[in-house]
């Protein structure tokens, strides 16, 4: 039974084809107190999410298979997911255009892990 004074961190997912840094930052937010899981593309994103919702999805933008935008789409596109906190990380902004309102926040690499979790902060998923 609860006592209503524990706070618990969402659970997020990370989805982004470059392993060393999915690791480090499935480190750096397990270490935050977060639930944290990791797919290499969309489509193992959204597979995933089927199995286990996720809070946060902190997605790149350029991935094979599905990439951040594709995977974005979808989860707006059903009615479970749409509440979904979706940030996309990307070095180039440029590469998003129109597609950045899909998401809930940008983190341009390389970022700074206060940055990241300052964008959760402002997100209220902190």
């Amino acid at each position: 039974m609860s006592t209503g004074s524990e706070h618990t961190r969402p659970s997020i997912l990370i989805v982004d084809d470059e392993f060393g840094l999915a690791e480090m930052l499935r480190e750096l937010l397990a270490e935050a107190g977060y639930d944290v899981r990791l797919a290499i593309n969309g489509r193992l994103a959204l597979a995933s999410l089927r199995e286990r919702r996720a809070e946060v999805v902190l997605t790149d933008v350029m991935m094979p298979v599905m990439n951040g935008p594709e995977l974005a789409r979808a989860l707006r596109q059903d009615e479970q997911f749409r509440d979904t906190c979706i940030i996309f990380m990307t070095s180039l902004t440029s590469a998003l255009q129109a597609e950045a309102r899909l998401g809930d926040a940008v983190l341009e690499k390389p970022f700074t892990p206060e940055r990241l979790m300052a964008t959760l902060r402002q997100l209220g998923r902190a």
